[in-house]
């Protein structure tokens, strides 16, 4: 008898996994594929390990910046990058399988079918456990789109999770889609060379950001090249070619691939016999401690839909293991960050102008800019800003969005300052070593008090 089961070892079940192992619960991971999930293996690590190796390539281009003069053509080899993105993925997993060796958390390989609320059966194995976390993640949503499930079969549709598999870099690229997977592969494949149009449906990218972010992203983007058609309707794709609507105007564009970043669906096969329930969108529904309708069974990470972010995944997971070891400590989404790994980065926490400006008479915006920060520009990186908004009577923050190279660390100070219901007071008073780019956290609430 188990204490807790978790299906899937992402971001969010090796992290509950090891949280309950350390705490004295029995546990066991069932994992159907590889030991860190989608993240690790096909998501955000190499992602994240093939934009360091297009900004590393970048900045080679960019010495004679710095007075550094290299001689011959600046080349990159994209089989080369793909073999040391596999030497990080690697080392990663074997991590995981020694955490769990320290956190005393069983594992195996295998696809599971949850037969009860306390059996889980996988081949001809029944497990039996008094909780099961379901972190069985999401896989990529297509819709119905003309020509699109034929590119798919003949493999020029790819997925964020497959594009980086790719034997060659494509001459042209099509991105449908507007999130962070859209953003970010954007920006890689520019960097790299790709002539990329990515296309939405929506008014601007990265929607549920803070609209000044957007803007930065698409004015820094569009500087390298990438083209953003927004606002409009894909009418087919076809030998080739992408047909779209734009206002009342039919236009069309050719490509060599396209990579599918619409969104996901999550994962529910084997959980059919828990009559779960399930939101409009068809994920689970669960509530601030991660409980699902059933009791004894919670659900983290994308399954749930509430906000597809590893980090996020990685703290349900704490506040559902927690909640099993008695401890009721909801999670707060309004205070978890989200980052977008682009060259150059944007990050945020919090509400964005728009939706602050909603909830509050009184909002105070406090900016300032990395091109007037030391350290960025003895870098030659001086691109970004800082955006604190603040509310009436004690200034307190209730959100931070933060553009420019290293924006998804200077998030971490907002994080902390929502966290601990900080006020502009709180930061302007605090010292920050000089010089580093996390001064204009300081400097922008010095100037609005």
């Amino acid at each position: 008898m188990y204490d807790v089961i978790i299906l899937g070892s992402g971001p969010g079940g090796y992290v509950a996994a090891a949280k309950a192992g350390k705490a004295g619960l029995k546990t066991l991971v069932i994992e159907k594929a590889s030991l860190g999930g989608v993240c690790l293996n096909t998501g955000c690590i190499p992602a994240k390990a093939m934009l360091a190796s297009a900004q590393r390539y970048q900045e080679v281009k960019d010495a004679a910046a710095h007075g550094i003069h290299i001689s011959g053509e600046i080349t990159f080899d994209w089989s080369e990058m793909q073999k040391r993105k596999d030497k990080v993925v690697t080392r990663l997993n074997k991590g995981i399988q020694a955490l769990f060796k320290q956190s005393h958390v069983e594992w195996q390989i295998g696809e599971a079918s949850v037969l009860s609320p306390t059996e889980v059966q996988v081949g001809s194995d029944t497990f039996h456990t008094k909780h099961i976390i379901l972190a069985t993640g999401a896989k990529p949503h297509y819709p119905d789109i003309p020509g699109l499930s034929q590119l798919i079969d003949s493999k020029n549709a790819l997925s964020p999770t497959e594009i980086l598999s790719l034997e060659k870099i494509p001459q042209k690229l099509l991105i449908l889609g507007d999130n962070i997977f859209a953003v970010e592969y954007a920006s890689l494949f520019s960097a790299l060379g790709s002539s990329v149009s990515l296309l939405t449906m929506a008014e601007r990218i990265l929607p549920h950001m803070d609209a000044e972010l957007s803007d930065f992203l698409k004015r820094e983007l569009g500087q390298q090249k990438v083209e953003f058609i927004t606002q409009a309707e894909i009418k087919n794709l076809e030998n080739g070619k992408v047909s779209y609507l734009s206002g009342d105007k039919t236009s069309s564009l050719t490509f060599d691939k396209v990579l599918v970043a619409l969104g996901a669906s999550p994962n529910l096969s084997g959980l059919e016999r828990l009559d779960l329930t399930l939101s409009p969108s068809g994920f689970i529904e669960t509530d601030e401690f991660l409980r699902t309708s059933v009791k004894g069974i919670y659900a983290i990470g994308d399954v749930n839909g509430k906000f597809p972010l590893a980090h996020v995944a990685s703290k349900e997971g704490i506040v559902a293991v927690e909640h099993i070891l008695g401890n009721e400590q909801p999670i707060h989404y309004d205070k978890l960050p989200m980052a977008v790994y682009s060259l150059p980065e944007v990050a945020s926490v919090g509400l964005s102008e728009q939706d602050a400006r909603e909830m509050y008479e009184d909002v105070k915006v406090s900016k300032y800019f990395l091109s007037a920060n030391g350290k960025a520009l003895a870098e030659g990186d001086s691109k970004g800003f800082v955006k604190i908004l603040s509310v009436s009577p004690y200034d307190e923050v209730v959100g931070m969005h933060v553009a420019g190279n290293k924006a998804t660390d200077i998030i971490a100070e907002g994080v902390l300052a929502m966290q601990l219901e900080a006020t502009l007071h709180d930061l302007a008073s605090a010292v920050h070593a000089h010089p580093t780019p996390s001064e204009i956290i300081m400097e922008a609430a010095s100037s609005s008090i």
